[in-house]
């Protein structure tokens, strides 16, 4: 890539990282507060998960449509500072008058929490508490989202970055506080949970959301950017929402119908097993597993996926609106091999260790939660490369101002995981619905990813570097094999070596024992996965070490960005009939895959695109 490019992607990667070591924090002590599995955990997930759902609907149509394009041309009018003034106070009027009625219908009626929850009366009644206590959020997400892009047209990107690490210290602090006060109260019954223990569970972390919108008024002021109240509708651009914002906010829509349906059966799924088997809610695997599953397994995709994308959706997207497809097919096919590469090593690290990193991670749970998490982990760790993929090509549908195609994909994949949820629940124990939702995701890209090529084939005349990007995926997954099936082999001595038992029938690791596991295999998947890449010859590897040594030698440990392998040569070979069979990518109920709704038409862009709802949903529930 770009040295614009790889900048824009390292700064972006090392905000996301420090957001995502302060939200491992907190995930630590959500963990030992409520735990992973029973009644609270399910409930607090689902209860958090709700006013996501509501922006997301706001953010796949009105926000992303209209109001963050908008932000772009008002900066370059003589009158930006009225004209933002204008737009900042709509939004705020939008989202309040959103987030009060979202309140009052919450307070006064479970009937919209139950949508997303499905269990006993408690658990009930306990999930609509927290969603109560959550829903303020949906206006501080808005915020955050308006200024964020503000300061991103303006190419400003550090407070943007960070912001999250402040919301994820003031949340650590609430959590930190009650089990202090309250221990673990992961089998605490329903009147345990009084006003003062939600407020310093779900209260706390709505003031964390509130602190990382307000936070980026700061370097607004600096920029000479000073918001005041200005009302009126007038030039803001509500007249431009276009069929791209249709089509997005349709991607949206059949996304939640998904979601209520797999957060409903993995809510369900405790109380069904103890009703069926009499099994303790607590040692069956439910939403809370899933979720926490789930936050481990985005861990690369926000670190890296949407870094690369964020940066290179602008080069696209000039490329295509200057007609220029040879440049925007380079670098299509650059972003595509070499985030697919490095995702392909992480499916490897999350199939062979689950377990072990599980406990790394989240040191306050014990090894039978991190055994139930281990199912839907490697599951939705199998399509990790391709999630990445979908989230690079839909942001290459956005420049060509295309929504229809990717809401056909996701259509099409979202159905495919409802058919088999649906299966599920009627010809499987409940014990095993919880890893049936992350086997349903992947089974569901594999089988309409091809769908999802056939159609970006069409966009660029059926001329897409076809050729090296099948051989790079190829590639990918044969050394993710070599190192799945060496890992695998020498997993249960690494444990043996570190003093650890996890095959017994008294199962135990310790956190130090997680952590020696999790560096020993990673060092043999490494080598395995280098080393087979290394014997055919990887394009992509050998220019990532080809940087590497040339950043090392002009600036000693400075990092280094992620390279374009092939940069060297402009014009690669364009086959023109190839179409690479891959197989699919991710995507579940908060569907890093559907999620990524930045429906921006980006030809009209100049500067960075928005940050994807995708990694924003990863650190809103992790901050």
């Amino acid at each position: 890539m770009s040295s614009s490019v790889g900048h824009n992607s390292l700064v972006m990667a090392i905000g996301t990282a420090a957001s995502r070591l302060t939200g491992q924090i907190r995930t630590i002590l959500l963990a030992a507060a409520v735990g992973t599995t029973g009644m609270a955990a399910n409930a607090y997930q689902a209860g958090s998960m709700i006013p996501q759902v509501i922006f997301s609907l706001i953010s796949g149509g009105i926000f992303n449509a209209v109001l963050v394009p908008q932000i772009v041309r008002t900066l370059k009018e003589d009158d930006a500072e009225d004209r933002l003034n204008k737009l900042i106070t709509f939004a705020i009027a939008l989202l309040a008058g959103i987030t009060i009625a979202m309140m009052l219908l919450t307070a006064t009626t479970p009937a919209f929490t139950h949508l997303y929850a499905n269990g006993g009366k408690d658990m009930l009644a306990l999930t609509n508490a927290f969603a109560l206590w959550c829903m303020p959020q949906i206006f501080f997400y808005g915020l955050y989202t308006v200024l964020g892009q503000i300061l991103a047209a303006k190419n400003h990107f550090g407070m943007y970055a960070w912001s999250s690490v402040a919301a994820n210290i003031v949340s650590c602090a609430g959590f930190t506080l009650f089990i202090v006060l309250f221990g673990k109260a992961d089998k605490q019954p329903l009147n345990f949970w009084t006003t003062d223990k939600i407020m310093l569970t779900a209260g706390t972390w709505t003031l964390g959301v509130a602190v990382q919108a307000l936070v980026l008024f700061i370097p607004l002021f600096r920029l000479g950017v000073h918001y005041r109240w200005r009302w009126g509708v007038h030039g803001i651009g509500l007249r431009s929402m276009g069929s791209v914002a249709a089509w997005s906010l349709g991607i949206v829509g059949v996304d939640q119908l998904l979601t209520i349906l797999s957060t409903r059966i993995t809510t369900n799924a405790p109380l069904r097993a103890h009703q069926l088997f009499g099994i303790d809610e607590t040692l069956v695997a439910g939403n809370a597993t899933y979720q926490n599953a789930f936050t481990i397994y985005i861990l690369p995709y926000s670190l890296i996926a949407v870094s690369v994308a964020t940066a290179v959706f602008p080069k696209i997207s000039r490329a295509v609106a200057d007609n220029d497809m040879q440049t925007a097919r380079i670098d299509l096919s650059d972003a595509l091999r070499n985030v697919s590469l490095l995702m392909s090593y992480f499916t490897a690290v999350f199939v062979v260790m689950s377990v072990p990193i599980s406990l790394a991670l989240l040191p306050s749970i014990s090894v039978g939660e991190a055994q139930l998490m281990s199912g839907p982990m490697i599951a939705l760790s199998l399509s990790l490369p391709l999630s990445s993929a979908y989230l690079i090509i839909q942001r290459t549908f956005y420049a060509f101002e295309d929504g229809r195609s990717p809401f056909i994909f996701m259509a099409v994949q979202l159905s495919i995981q409802m058919i088999i949820l649906l299966a599920v629940t009627y010809t499987m124990s409940p014990l095993h619905w919880t890893t049936m939702r992350g086997v349903a995701v992947t089974v569901a890209y594999v089988t309409s990813f091809p769908l999802l090529v056939w159609m970006l084939r069409k966009r660029f005349e059926n001329r897409l570097d076809g050729r090296r990007i099948a051989l790079s995926f190829i590639k990918a997954s044969v050394a993710t094999g070599a190192a799945i099936v060496v890992g695998l082999w020498l997993r249960t001595p690494v444990y043996h070596l570190v003093g650890a038992d996890l095959d017994g029938g008294r199962p135990h690791m310790n956190w130090i024992q997680a952590v020696l596991v999790c560096v020993i295999l990673a060092v043999i998947i490494t080598v395995m996965f280098v080393g087979a890449l290394w014997g055919m010859h990887t394009e992509e590897l050998l220019g990532l070490l080809s940087s590497l040594k040339r950043r090392f030698s002009r600036h000693g440990a400075a990092p280094a960005e992620i390279p374009a392998a092939g940069n060297e040569s402009k014009e690669p070979p364009v086959p023109s009939a190839e179409h690479p069979d891959a197989p699919a990518s991710d995507g579940d109920e908060h569907t890093v895959a559907a999620a990524a709704v930045s429906t921006t038409p980006v030809s009209r862009m100049t500067t960075t695109a928005p940050r994807s709802r995708d990694v924003l949903d990863m650190e809103r529930r992790n901050i």
